[in-house]
């Protein structure tokens, strides 16, 4: 027991991140399961690519306007009923969303109307499940490791959730992947009740300056890891995540391919991810994120550059590897690396800040990437991208080599 304990995350060692980390497992696969069925349904009904162009902004675009407010929301209530109670709503979204397509209602508009719901909620959940990791593991050094598992979990859901969702629709239909779903939340609910966390109301002192962004944001310039790697988060986001959008073209135009092409190139990303995630989820230390988190970017860069070029099936799922491993070792050492650089009574709005860079950048980051690649072609576009990710880079990174306190202070307010 002892021997296969060492195989584990640290951050497993904990009872109450183990119960976190299974109801959160079963979450995550019941999201993609609905993420799928949506999708499909949406074109089933509608035969239009723009609509499930429009279903994935709806989605994500919430994270850009409403996570400074979530998370500031968070460093004001009790952060597990306010979990709780988002978990709810979901379920409750869910539950319509089936009732709506077991019914038979072919009304698009009331799924998209849904979608945008479902990321309203999910951009107040994300800043408030974050902000609560450091309280579950106990040991603030234990926090890397628990962000990690939570990356880890997510590609774990990526990959068997869209299966099931797929299995799921050839002999059932959507109705059941949004019941499942709705289900699913319940195993986080329980798990939330079951870990019995302390949930004091923050004190007045905590939360006195409200929710105004400014603050917020006059906060972050006091700290070095928001001066110098938002901005590279903020690039990634809008400059290399938009791959993912297009990658149904890139299947077919690069490589001549079909939904298999698409399923090996999307199954590399995620093996990619999840490697990586694994390797995080083992450490211990912010100072191999300090590390990581200074040359990934390049790699990003260089890799989308050298994809965009790329015309071979296999080096290009190579090349996909690494841009997905180095992509969430830059999101996640960057989330670590933040959260251990602020006070706890200011960790939920740091976090929304960040949601609001990474992953609320990326519907804009579409829009342009598919604006650029439908004038000059998917190559240059990919190209382009990376070749901007690089100058940010470049320039963010020689702005922190000439602030001669910087490093110290970030060494100052990550402990070590």
């Amino acid at each position: 027991m002892v021997a296969m304990a060492s195989f584990l995350p640290p951050a497993l060692s904990k009872p109450r991140f183990r119960l976190f980390a299974t109801g959160q497992a079963i979450s995550i696969i019941g999201g993609w399961i609905q993420q799928i069925a949506l999708s499909w349904l949406i074109y089933r009904l509608s035969g239009s690519v723009f609509l499930l162009g429009v279903s994935g902004f709806l989605t994500q675009i919430p994270f850009l306007v409403v996570s400074p407010f979530a998370g500031a929301l968070t460093d004001r209530v009790r952060r597990v009923r306010m979990l709780i109670t988002v978990n709810v709503v979901l379920a409750v979204l869910a539950s319509i969303l089936a009732t709506m397509a077991a019914l038979g209602v072919d009304d698009v508009r009331f799924y998209l109307a849904l979608a945008l719901c479902s990321g309203t909620a999910t951009a107040f959940e994300t800043p408030g499940r974050q902000a609560l990791l450091s309280i579950i593991v106990e040991d603030r050094k234990l926090l890397p490791s628990a962000i990690g598992v939570n990356s880890m979990l997510f590609n774990m859901g990526r990959i068997i959730g869209p299966s099931i969702a797929g299995i799921l629709l050839l002999r059932l239909t959507e109705a059941w992947c949004f019941a499942l779903n709705a289900l699913s939340f319940t195993a986080v609910i329980i798990a939330l009740i079951a870990m019995r966390l302390p949930d004091p109301v923050p004190s007045r002192k905590d939360g006195e300056r409200g929710i105004a962004l400014r603050e917020t944001i006059n906060y972050l310039k006091q700290h070095p890891a928001a001066r110098y790697l938002l901005p590279t988060v903020t690039a990634v986001a809008i400059f290399a995540l938009p791959y993912q959008h297009i990658m149904p073209s890139i299947a077919v135009n690069f490589f001549g391919g079909n939904t298999s092409t698409l399923g090996l190139l999307m199954s590399s990303v995620g093996a990619g991810a999840l490697v990586t995630a694994i390797v995080l989820a083992m450490q211990t230390s912010t100072r191999v994120q300090l590390s990581l988190v200074r040359f990934a970017p390049f790699i990003i860069a260089l890799t989308l550059i050298a994809f965009s070029q790329s015309r071979s099936l296999p080096l290009s799922m190579f090349l996909l590897a690494i841009l997905g491993g180095s992509i969430l070792m830059t999101s996640a050492s960057t989330n670590t690396i933040m959260q251990q650089s602020v006070e706890d009574a200011w960790r939920g709005r740091v976090i929304g800040i960040y949601v609001m860079c990474f992953i609320g950048m990326a519907p804009l980051g579409n829009l342009l990437t598919g604006a650029i690649a439908e004038h000059f072609g998917l190559g240059p576009a990919l190209a382009f991208n990376g070749l901007m990710i690089l100058i940010t880079v470049g320039f963010t990174q020689y702005r922190f080599a000439s602030d001669p306190t910087a490093m110290e202070r970030l060494k100052t307010d990550l402990g070590s």
